[in-house]
């Protein structure tokens, strides 16, 4: 009985199926959409919910009134709020987190949106009133920590003091020089403490002052500083006055035990003084000379340190007040023994000096007696020597030097009879033995001048014959001692050295003309003797007056010759000068000719042209200078000096430099009149 329904119906129930099932879904979204809303609602209110119980724990922890007991327990709640401040930066993310969701809901309008909102400006009015009250927490913590570490510092500042106290106050000084300074060695550590810790008493007076007014107030912190500061004085006072203590119980030790080292110096020197003998025989007295020569530097040392024992005998009767009778009796016994010792020291010296002087005057004489008798003996194996010319010579070259011998031996008599009657008159117990010495010495001297009077007068007429060789001899002498000086090859390298050789070689000349009548006569008087003679001696003479000739002439040649070439070098030198001057005279023009400005006004234009006008006379006038060093060094360069090639250069770059200034002083001078006549223009365009 199946009815097929109308295809009408079918497609209406299939469409209001459809719309059916597209309500559900639309209503489940919708549901769906809610739910979530108030999920993240409920969500943001349970988030807020944990934090604010966390922040009411943490502002009940942080209203704690608790700021510890002592240095310790302030640290460790230090320490527990830092932590604490590190949880609070971890919290700070996740409660922005949250907040930034509520900010969402508010935004979206949603349901609860005005709780929501309420509740976002509650958290945010809590965290910021909680991190008021972490930072207020930190300072009253951070305070109570000064406080209490400023109390730990100045109880361990009190204990250092009074142990330092106790050192510096102690009545110890030593017992000797090695005990004491032992004890300067440890007060000076204490008193480098001592000034290591006023930093400290700086640093506790700075920590006071940073404490808030409730602890500053505080009897523990007003009080103490005072007493600290005092009590340090105390202590560097004591410190100072225990060091001067110490520093004269040293030096009173000190000068004990060098005084005492002094007297046992001066006793061994005083035995060797005592059982000393002056000797008779020189070498004896040589012996004990060289002893006392050694003993001169030790007393001379031992001097310094009496001088030195005496100063801090002195120095120490104005401090030291305990060994004041000591002291004196130490300086006084060892100034006496060392008075007395020199005393000795010098009656010995003297005594040995005398007879030194006795033994070293027989020895003068008997040295003196000897030469003479040697000059005698010369003196009379000439007597064999013939009259001739080979006679004459051989008598010169043996009696060489016979008259300085002569004239020093008499100095030497002469000083002997002086030192004789010296001594006679010091040692009246040795009066008859010196006279007798110096009688048989003038006697010798006698012998001598008698042998050599006599000698000359059997020489006859040869005498003028070695007088004139004698004076040969000299001249050559002279000759080649100047023709050394004069071919010095040195160049002066300065205008003074220039002057001075040049002055040196023109005293040359001097002394040239003066030995020009010696040269002369020495040679007439050598024509007169070797005129007509033929043998060897006379033909060896002859030479050596040609070799005069040729010396004298060559020494003419070099004199003129060093003259020449000292003139140049001291024209060059002046040339030098001149040109140095003349350069900072260019120079000068230079710098004034390229650093003149154009005048913006009419009066400055006047003057700059008048000024300039000047300037330009007084180039004309400095031309005068270069042109005479432009002649001068024309002149160098024409006579050829040495130096013509640095001539020429400098002379090319003066004349260069000259012409280039003169050429821009010249267009300068009518740039400047230029400015002048436009500067008149526009002043009387103005007026106009």
């Amino acid at each position: 009985g199946y009815q097929p329904c109308e295809p009408a119906t079918v497609r209406e129930r299939v469409a209001t199926l459809e719309l059916r099932y597209r309500e559900l879904v639309e209503l489940a979204g919708q549901r769906r959409a809610r739910l979530e809303e108030s999920r993240r609602l409920w969500k943001f209110f349970w988030d807020t919910g944990e934090e604010e119980a966390w922040m009411r724990e943490q502002e009940r922890l942080l209203s704690s009134e608790d700021v510890g007991r002592d240095l310790t327990s302030s640290l460790r709640l230090l320490s527990q709020h830092d932590a604490f401040r590190g949880e609070l930066s971890g919290r700070a993310g996740p409660l922005e987190q949250a907040l930034a969701r509520g900010r969402d809901l508010v935004a979206e309008g949603r349901l609860g949106a005005t709780e929501v909102a309420e509740r976002v400006r509650e958290m945010e009015g809590r965290w910021r009133a909680l991190g008021e009250l972490a930072a207020e927490r930190e300072r009253r913590l951070r305070e109570a920590a000064g406080f209490f570490q400023f109390q730990a510092e100045a109880a361990d500042m009190e204990t250092w003091l009074e142990d330092a106290l106790r050192l510096a106050s102690s009545p110890e000084l030593g017992h000797d020089e090695y005990s004491t300074r032992s004890l300067a060695r440890q007060h000076r550590e204490v008193q480098e403490e001592v000034r290591n810790h006023r930093p400290a008493i700086d640093a506790l007076q700075e920590q006071a002052g940073a404490l808030p007014p409730a602890f500053a107030d505080a009897p523990g912190v007003a009080g103490r500083l005072p007493e600290l500061e005092r009590r340090y004085q105390e202590l560097a006072s004591r410190a100072e006055r225990r060091r001067q203590d110490l520093q004269d119980a040293l030096s009173f030790y000190t000068m004990r035990s060098e005084a005492d080292a002094c007297g046992l110096w001066v006793g061994e020197k005083e035995q060797w003084l005592h059982a000393m003998d002056v000797p008779e025989k020189l070498e004896d007295l040589e012996v004990v000379q060289q002893r006392f020569e050694t003993l001169e530097p030790e007393m001379n040392n031992l001097a310094s340190r009496v001088a030195a024992v005496n100063r801090i005998a002195h120095q120490l009767l104005a401090t030291d007040q305990r060994n004041q009778e000591s002291i004196r009796a130490t300086r006084e016994q060892l100034n006496a023994r060392w008075d007395r010792f020199r005393a000795l020291a010098d009656q010995k010296k003297e005594a040995l000096t005398s007879a030194l002087n006795i033994q070293n005057f027989h020895l003068e004489c008997n040295e003196t007696t000897s030469w003479m008798r040697e000059k005698t003996k010369v003196i009379e194996s000439t007597q064999g020597l013939g009259n001739d010319l080979a006679g004459v010579m051989a008598l010169q070259r043996k009696l060489s030097g016979m008259e300085r011998d002569l004239e020093a031996i008499q100095g030497k008599v002469r000083d002997l009879r002086a030192e004789g009657e010296k001594l006679a008159a010091e040692h009246p117990e040795q009066a008859p033995a010196i006279p007798a010495r110096l009688s048989a010495v003038e006697a010798v001297w006698d012998e001598l001048r008698s042998s050599l009077r006599r000698r000359e007068e059997s020489l006859g007429e040869a005498s003028k014959l070695q007088g004139f060789l004698r004076d040969l001899a000299a001249f050559q002498a002279w000759l080649s001692r100047t023709q050394t000086a004069v071919a010095s090859e040195d160049v002066p390298a300065t205008l003074a050295e220039a002057e001075r050789l040049l002055s040196q070689h023109e005293s040359i000349r001097k002394e040239i003309a003066h030995y020009g009548d010696d040269y002369r006569n020495t040679r007439a008087v050598g024509r007169e003797v070797t005129q007509g003679q033929t043998d060897a001696q006379h033909v060896f003479l002859h030479q050596r007056l040609e070799a005069l000739d040729t010396g004298w002439e060559e020494l003419g040649r070099m004199w003129e010759n060093r003259h020449h070439l000292l003139s140049q070098a001291f024209a060059f030198q002046v040339f030098l000068r001149d040109s140095k001057q003349v350069e900072g005279v260019l120079s000068t023009q230079e710098y004034a000719l390229s650093h003149t400005e154009m005048p913006g006004t009419l009066p400055a234009a006047e003057a700059s042209v008048k000024k300039h006008e000047d300037f330009m006379a007084t180039m004309e006038a400095n031309g005068e200078r270069v042109q005479g060093l432009v002649a001068t060094g024309r002149k160098l360069v024409a006579e050829g000096s040495l130096h013509a090639e640095k001539v020429q250069e400098t002379v090319d770059s003066v004349e260069s430099r000259h012409r280039r200034n003169r050429e821009m002083a010249q267009e300068l001078l009518g740039r400047l009149r230029d400015n002048w006549e436009l500067q008149r223009f526009l002043q009387d365009g103005q007026e106009v």
